[in-house]
């Protein structure tokens, strides 16, 4: 590879100025190349809204799980005040994790000396420190992390001076407002680790084009990739992008079909009850929705060539509780498109090195792609695009 950041950078750029008809895929540097993961650690990873579980994590006082954000050792515990808050896991002592994995507990105790803390992160205990000179409790509480939530959905931000996750939200929100988010519940949930780049994780859960022949077996069959078109966005929307797959006609009729929708459909447009709809949230936030169902997807890099993948499938309240079986019936098929979705990182990944390895042409149902590179572009290189359009 051969690519400086340099001339990586001055690449990205180029996505603001060229029509979606000259573009091409990025070039493999792109998806290996160690300082471009750093800048992107920087300027996305450390100051955006992540997408790190769900409230149905954290029903009940005292509940808590752990889960590593870039790098960082995050506890998400709702407190005995009923409250939500992201803590930072290290004991403010001598660095032990004061809590891992999933649970439910009053106050967190240290393994290593036993200094404990309440559900809020202040600390409750610290046996034999009387003697210290420098010991202040009120001193030693567990840091918090902006922690916001939006249907269901919890958010961290690892920026304490981060603008609030709403503004982020409210254009994608607006667009998908009729599927009624706020009223599913997850069913089944998966956290995974995909051997590459999580570019092309999010490159491959923004677009219908793939179901071509990855899904061709299962959700291609009924979204076949014909039928793919990307909506218009709202003017000078930059947080998201978004597409749509007609569903084939032969399974809009049969009732019975694991794709067709239940429960209340009323409010719903016509367009909305015919077509898969994607819609992916920047930086690394999706969800591949029908009318009362949502495949969601969240992705955090773990270095250039490693990414947490999590996940889950929720459905309507309603319909969960009216049919209880029903979403055993659709695990299979979801676990299937999931499992096939993550070769399109992994072997892809293995691959990338190949010294044939080349950037090709992008399709007109790949334009969810471009609206990403441009996001890159904005977040990464706006300054160069700037400079090179006053040198033109």
């Amino acid at each position: 590879m051969t690519m400086t950041l340099d001339a990586l950078l001055d690449d990205i750029a180029g996505y603001l100025g060229k029509p979606d008809e000259a573009c091409f895929s990025l070039p493999p540097e792109a998806y290996l190349s160690r300082g471009l993961y750093d800048l992107e650690v920087k300027r996305i990873f450390e100051t955006s809204w992540l997408c790190v579980g769900r409230e149905e994590y954290v029903p009940n006082e005292g509940d808590y799980y752990s889960i590593d954000v870039m790098g960082e050792p995050v506890l998400v515990v709702r407190g005995t005040d009923g409250k939500v808050r992201a803590l930072n896991a290290v004991c403010r002592h001598r660095y032990m994790p004061v809590a891992q994995g999933k649970g439910n507990a009053k106050r967190f105790t240290c393994p290593y000396h036993a200094w404990s803390y309440a559900t809020d992160g202040r600390l409750v205990g610290a046996a034999h420190m009387e003697k210290s000179r420098v010991f202040d409790k009120a001193k030693c509480s567990l840091p918090q992390y902006r922690l916001e939530s939006w249907m269901g959905f919890l958010f961290v931000n690892l920026d304490d001076d981060a603008a609030p996750l709403q503004p982020v939200m409210t254009p994608m929100a607006k667009a998908v407002a009729n599927y009624r988010i706020g009223e599913q519940t997850e069913i089944f949930h998966y956290e995974e680790e995909w051997a590459g780049n999580w570019k092309l994780s999010a490159e491959n859960s923004m677009e219908y084009y793939h179901h071509i022949a990855l899904h061709i077996t299962n959700v291609g069959i009924q979204c076949p990739a014909r039928g793919t078109y990307i909506p218009p966005l709202p003017a000078s929307e930059e947080t998201f992008t978004h597409e749509r797959c007609k569903i084939d006609d032969r399974f809009l009729a049969g009732a019975d079909h694991a794709l067709n929708p239940k429960g209340d459909l009323s409010g719903l447009t016509d367009e909305e009850l015919k077509t898969a709809y994607m819609v992916y949230v920047f930086p690394a936030f999706t969800m591949a929705m029908r009318v009362g169902t949502n495949n969601w997807l969240s992705f955090r890099p773990d270095g250039p060539e490693k990414t947490k993948v999590l996940g889950g499938y929720l459905m309507w309240k309603d319909v969960v509780a009216a049919e209880p079986g029903l979403g055993e019936q659709r695990r299979a098929l979801i676990e299937q498109v999931n499992r096939e979705d993550a070769l399109a990182t992994t072997e892809l990944a293995k691959v990338m090195r190949s010294r044939k390895a080349a950037r090709g042409p992008l399709s007109h149902f790949e334009g969810t792609i471009l609206q990403f590179y441009r996001y890159l572009a904005r977040t990464l290189a706006s300054d160069r695009s700037a400079v090179k359009r006053a040198a033109e």
